[in-house]
C-alpha cells in the first residue's frame, strides 16, 4: 500500500505556471487518469499526482497514523508474557515514540510549511481553490475509487498543524482567504 498527493487545480490555470510551482521545490505534475476522482469533483478541475512515484512518508494527514507497534500487546500475550509485562514494555515504547514524534513532527511541521509555500502560489498564479487529497492506495491510483468526503478551509485560517491534521481520504479544498 502506497501514499498519494492528489492536487486538483482548475483547469483554468495553466498547467506550466503550476508545474512551475511544483519545480521550485523539487516536485512534479503528472496528471493523474482517474475516472472516479474526475467524477466526484466534476469538469473544471484536473487531478494531479504531486510525484513521481508514492508519497510514502508525507507530513499531510501524518497525525493520526497509527504506530507500528499497535498490535504487539496481543502478540506478547500469545508468547505468555503476563500483564504487567505487556504494560512495561508498551510504557517504554509510548516513550520512545513520543521522543521520536517530536523529532518527526518539526520536520514534518517543515514539509508542510513548502506544502502552504506551494499553496500560497497557486492562489497567487490565480486558482480561486485547490483541492487536497491524501489517500492510500492499494491498488492502481487509477482504479475505481470511492467518492471522498470533503472539507472546506479558508487559505488565511490553514496553518502547517492543520495540514499535519487532515484526515486521510478527506478532498481538503482550500479557498483563497
Amino acid at each position: 500500500m502506497c501514499t498519494f498527493i492528489t492536487v486538483f487545480l482548475p483547469t483554468t490555470l495553466a498547467h506550466d505556471t503550476a508545474a512551475a510551482v511544483f519545480t521550485r521545490s523539487s516536485r512534479c505534475l503528472f496528471a493523474q487518469a482517474s475516472p472516479s476522482l474526475q467524477a466526484a469533483v466534476g469538469p473544471g478541475w484536473q487531478p494531479w499526482l504531486s510525484a513521481a512515484h508514492c508519497d510514502c512518508g508525507t507530513a499531510l494527514a501524518s497525525l493520526r497514523a497509527e504506530p507500528a507497534w499497535a498490535g504487539d500487546a496481543e502478540r506478547w500475550r500469545k508468547k505468555g508474557w503476563s500483564e504487567a509485562k505487556i504494560a512495561r514494555a508498551l510504557g517504554e515504547q509510548l516513550a520512545r515514540h513520543e521522543q521520536d514524534q517530536q523529532v518527526r513532527r518539526e520536520e514534518a511541521l517543515a514539509d508542510a510549511g513548502q506544502w502552504l509555500q506551494r499553496l500560497d502560489a497557486l492562489l497567487g498564479a490565480g486558482a480561486a481553490r485547490i483541492g487536497l487529497l491524501v489517500r492510500d492506495y492499494d491498488g492502481p491510483v487509477g482504479a475505481r475509487q470511492p467518492k471522498p468526503p470533503e472539507r472546506r478551509w479558508s487559505r488565511a485560517q490553514l496553518a502547517a498543524a492543520d495540514l499535519l491534521a487532515f484526515e486521510p481520504g478527506t478532498l481538503q479544498w482550500i479557498e483563497r482567504g
